[in-house]
């Protein structure tokens, strides 16, 4: 709704108007005093920033970015960590894991194609779960198909990563601690950093 002041201006100038006289002086105040107005009304107040507190790799300080295998393994076996730049220490309550594997396909005409397979796991805790780093035994062959089934999904996380491949860590809960040993409820978990590695040789 606009201010009296302009509503009274508009009342006036209606008038003007049906009255076939024009006072472009009169139009060009009105516009200048209802900008005015309404710039006025616009809300002053700073924008909140929500506080993501930072999620690494292991004891490191990575974030994301390159990795090799040997060191992404020694480091996804210590877990996630989380702390900020004012020491204060969060525990990583669950964080979803993606993976984006390499793989080289045959097309329809019998070309080599290389495609990226993307696949999902939600972990509890701050480690991975047991279903992707852990080997599992190979699935029976199927008397029509031969070993169509034996792939590398039965083989653990550690041994699939490879040079081309991507792996995400993406809502991250944390729980600040209270002291050393004491954190917050699950419950009371925020989101945490994400991270992104892309392996190289």
């Amino acid at each position: 709704m606009l201010p009296p002041c302009v509503q009274s201006l508009e009342i006036i100038i209606f008038g003007i108007m049906m009255h076939r006289k024009t006072n472009i002086v009169l139009l060009g105040l009105l516009m200048i005093i209802s900008f005015k107005s309404i710039s006025q009304q616009k809300p002053t107040g700073k924008k909140t920033r929500v506080f993501i507190p930072p999620v690494y790799l292991g004891n490191s300080d990575l974030k994301g970015g390159p990795i090799k295998k040997e060191q992404f393994n020694t480091l996804l076996r210590q877990g996630l960590t989380s702390h900020d730049s004012a020491g204060n220490k969060y525990r990583v309550v669950g964080f979803d894991f993606g993976y984006s594997e390499r793989r080289l396909y045959e097309d329809s005409v019998g070309n080599i194609v290389t495609m990226m397979d993307y696949s999902g796991e939600y972990c509890k805790g701050d480690t991975i779960s047991g279903d992707i780093s852990v080997t599992r035994p190979s699935v029976v062959k199927d008397p029509f198909y031969g070993d169509a089934e034996k792939e590398d999904v039965s083989r653990s996380i550690y041994d699939r990563v490879k040079p081309g491949d991507t792996v995400y860590f993406y809502h991250v809960v944390v729980a600040k601690y209270l002291d050393a040993t004491n954190s917050l409820p699950d419950t009371a978990g925020i989101m945490g950093g994400n991270m992104k590695f892309y392996f190289v040789k």
